[in-house]
Parts: structure tokens; C-alpha cells; sequence
């Protein structure tokens, strides 16, 4: 399975068709097994149409701030499905991003 998924990263950029099908043998392989995919891996992949999600290539990725929280708002960009994951709350409450006392 974990070879499929790696199969599936490195071909992407050629064959995208196959990229899926890869990831969907994955998936049914998984599926069979009654095994549990980690979080890590599952979010790699859209659930529609199994396509590996790749910053700017594949998926566009945001992060939103609304009522609820901060969000990452992950969307596949071949079949437009859209992922929303909440973000733990950042401690200290200051400004992100600089160092302190710049």
C-alpha cells in the first residue's frame, strides 16, 4: 500500500490518470484490510476523485479566520471539493510570523 502511495507522488507530474488509479488501489487495499490510514496520509489525497493533493499544482490552500476559529481550507483543483481542517489556537497571542523584539 505505502508503495503504491509513493508510486503515485513521483508520477503525478506525468501521468496523473495513473497517479489516481494508484492511490485508489491504495485505498481499496486499505479498505479490505480494515486498516486505519493516519491522519497524515489521508489528507494527502481528496476523497472525490483520489488525486494527490500538491500545493499549486493540484490543490490551492488557504488559511481562513471565521467565527469558529482559524481553518485550513484545502480545495482540489480537478474536481473542486473542498476540505476544511481547524488549526489549534497559536499560544502567546501575539503577532506571527516576525521574531520578538524586531
Amino acid at each position: 500500500m505505502a508503495i503504491l502511495l509513493e508510486l503515485a507522488e513521483e508520477i503525478l507530474r506525468e501521468d496523473e490518470a495513473l497517479a489516481r488509479r494508484y492511490v485508489e488501489l491504495a485505498f481499496r487495499i486499505a479498505a479490505k484490510a480494515r486498516l486505519k490510514l493516519p491522519r497524515r496520509l489521508k489528507r494527502r489525497y481528496c476523497r472525490r476523485c483520489k488525486t494527490p493533493l500538491v500545493p499549486g499544482l493540484t490543490a490551492r490552500v488557504r488559511v481562513k479566520r471565521g467565527c469558529g476559529g482559524r481553518r485550513l481550507v484545502v480545495t482540489c483543483l480537478r474536481c473542486g471539493f473542498i476540505r476544511r481542517y481547524p488549526l489549534k489556537a497559536s499560544r502567546g497571542g501575539g503577532k506571527a510570523g516576525g521574531p520578538a523584539g524586531t
